[in-house]
């Protein structure tokens, strides 16, 4: 009798153990180009993304629930993205998207996102038709078009009159931009006096960069990442190009492929924040930043990845639930304060936020120059 009741008590026991749910984790699914020449932008991401989910749970999670972003490399590639999506959802069966971070892959996991109606938040997908016709999809940079408008008004409050430009016909980030750009310069009255194009992954362009020195502009308008930006910059010096290299937030990463940095003096780019214009929750943000990484960031994307883990896990809390469309509903309608400042989004999903022009000194220290409100 007693070798029975000792066997009751062990199934009873065992029962119990089964009966007592894990600990439950809310997934998020990242996205992002891990590896390769865009990692910079992929890693800034995750970094920003990483640091305020740790100090997420280090003050206790979402309602008592730790938060876990399970990251899967897209290589920037569209397919492996999309395929990255499915993973993530079917298998990791998370809540939420933070990704992706370039374009061409954020499109094409925006496509199987908004089949599922899952909440997506990209923090550094700045092409317009991103968030066109998905109402689930976010995004917490601000867009090319945004971008480009500035970038023309800027050149216009300097009162340049001729101005060139330079772009990529491969990257749907610098044809977006371009083509924007000459817009609102038609509307503006600013001559673009020379217009060059170079083919995706060129690394010559003197041919185009000494038609664009013979034209004489005032400012060459250069819509390009980092690393071919620092080709361009260096090959503009070899042949005497000496004007103002105007690019928006894909160029901010230059210092990391540049070795002489005397020559980033002549670029300005508008940035997403900065911290000398910045508040309260960016300063935090940058001391948090440099205890856990051991240096500032370099690129704006680590900020408005560390926003993006911020809305999303802000909406889910407001939500009260995993819900799919209650989260979506949720960051539709919220209002908070990160690190690029004040978040709220428009009908497009886009966020309504300032644009920051900040420049370098001989060392590649970044240096604010002034913030353009939309």
């Amino acid at each position: 009798m007693k070798k029975l009741f000792l066997i009751l008590l062990s199934l009873a026991m065992i029962t119990t153990i089964l009966l007592v749910p894990a600990e439950e984790v809310i997934k998020i699914g990242g996205i992002g180009v891990l590896t390769g020449p865009n990692a910079t932008y992929g890693l800034a991401v995750k970094n920003g993304a990483d640091l305020y989910i740790e100090e997420l749970n280090n003050a206790g999670g979402i309602n008592g629930k730790k938060v876990e972003v399970i990251w899967v490399d897209s290589q920037g590639d569209p397919a492996v993205g999309q395929q990255a999506y499915y993973r993530l959802v079917e298998n990791d069966e998370v809540v939420a998207i933070l990704g992706a971070v370039l374009t061409g892959v954020t499109n094409a996991v925006a496509d199987a996102a908004v089949e599922d109606g899952i909440p997506m938040v990209s923090p550094s997908s700045t092409a317009y038709e991103v968030t066109t016709g998905r109402p689930n999809v976010f995004r917490t940079c601000f867009i090319d078009p945004f971008q480009s408008v500035m970038i023309a008004r800027y050149m216009k409050s300097k009162n340049y009159k001729n101005v060139a430009a330079l772009y990529d016909t491969g990257d749907d980030y610098s044809t977006g931009l371009y083509e924007t750009f000459v817009d609102e310069c038609g509307k503006l009255g600013l001559n673009i006096i020379a217009t060059e194009a170079a083919a995706f992954e060129d690394v010559d362009f003197k041919a185009q960069l000494t038609n664009i020195k013979n034209a004489n502009p005032e400012a060459l308008f250069l819509p390009y990442y980092g690393a071919p930006a620092a080709h361009i910059l260096k090959q503009a010096d070899e042949i005497g190009l000496n004007v103002p290299f105007i690019g928006a937030d894909g160029i901010s990463s230059i210092t990391d492929s540049i070795s002489d940095t005397s020559l980033l003096t002549n670029v300005i780019y508008s940035d997403h924040y900065n911290y000398d214009a910045a508040g309260e929750v960016a300063l935090q943000f940058l001391k948090g930043y440099e205890e856990k990484y051991g240096e500032p960031p370099t690129v704006a994307f680590s900020a408005t990845a560390y926003d993006t883990a911020l809305v999303l896990t802000e909406a889910i809390k407001i939500a009260g639930t995993t819900d799919f469309a209650a989260v979506v509903d949720a960051v539709k309608n919220i209002e908070v304060e990160g690190v690029t400042g004040v978040i709220t989004f428009d009908d497009h999903n886009d966020p309504i936020k300032s644009a920051f022009f900040t420049t370098f000194d001989a060392d590649g220290n970044k240096i604010f120059l002034e913030r353009v409100d939309p």
